[in-house]
């Protein structure tokens, strides 16, 4: 019994590969991990020159977004490839392993129609030029820049840190707001008592002192609308200003500041929110007459 126990151990040991050669796989593999790498970046780095050459006319958003998309393209492809490479080292048949993943895809395919979906959609953003990196976007409600578009992924980072990120075949709903000049409405109340007239006066000076200042930020024109509404303590003047993409919230929060300091130095009042009380004090000869009043 003890002699066919060393028999069966011999031939299991003699099938098993040495160390030399467990070594050797070991440094093939390594070997084929540092040229992937080698190839990705020698891959990447050309592209990027592909693209800034001067002949190529492309925006630089655009030109950021083919990059990252690219990109993502040579890692994924590269990777394939050195997956394919080390089981080949180890041993492992490809060709049939190809082959019963041919035969499995069907089963797979059903689980990996997500994955075409992002897959495809993300292709028609490329295409159609939806929005690219370092646009401002709103993606299924959430605000913020685009970080990075992907063949599956859409990455927006929001200005107070946050990153969401979206697969490209959720998308339903993209409002870019990149593309064309944006609107600052500035809205400042003045009390009842206050001249209309000179208040939008200091409005427009001041928002043409912008426009001189900013001549690539305010790009368009500026105007003082005027009242637009009557509120509960304040009448409400409206002025706009045309900006350059993006830059609408900055031009407002200079503009309502420095129209602020003109106000309290041209003496106009931006009231805060009043109610007056009127207190009901009949007379003792007279309790059905008019009431002594006095405002509070």
């Amino acid at each position: 019994m003890s002699q066919i126990w060393n028999d069966m151990k011999t031939h299991a040991l003699a099938d098993l590969p040495s160390l030399g050669v467990i070594a050797w796989d070991l440094i093939k593999i390594l070997v084929f991990y540092i040229l992937a790498r080698l190839v990705i970046r020698v891959a990447i780095r050309i592209m990027e020159r592909v693209f800034n050459i001067q002949h190529v006319r492309m925006d630089d958003r655009r030109k950021a977004t083919m990059t990252s998309l690219f990109a993502n393209v040579i890692r994924y492809t590269v990777y394939f490839i050195l997956v394919i490479e080390i089981l080949t080292t180890l041993g492992v048949n490809v060709a049939a392993l190809l082959a019963g993943a041919g035969i499995v895809g069907v089963a797979v395919g059903l689980g990996a129609q997500s994955v075409i979906k992002d897959f495809l959609t993300g292709l028609l953003i490329l295409f159609e030029d939806q929005y690219a990196v370092g646009d401002v976007v709103q993606i299924n409600g959430f605000t913020g820049t685009v970080v990075s578009v992907g063949v599956r992924l859409t990455r927006i980072q929001a200005w107070t840190g946050e990153l969401e990120i979206v697969p490209n075949g959720q998308i339903t709903t993209v409002t870019n707001y990149s593309r064309t000049n944006s609107t600052a409405v500035i809205d400042v109340g003045i009390a009842y008592s206050s001249d209309i007239a000179k208040a939008k006066s200091i409005m427009e000076r001041v928002l043409r002192e912008m426009k001189e200042e900013h001549p690539d930020t305010m790009v368009g024109d500026v105007t003082v609308s005027g009242v637009t509404a009557l509120s509960a303590s304040s009448v409400d003047l409206r002025a706009t200003a045309i900006c350059a993409p993006n830059s609408s919230a900055g031009i407002q929060r200079e503009a309502q500041e420095r129209i602020k300091l003109a106000f309290d130095e041209a003496g106009i009042e931006i009231p805060y929110p009043q109610t007056t009380v009127w207190l009901k004090q009949p007379t003792s000869e007279d309790k059905g007459g008019e009431p002594d009043a006095s405002a509070v």
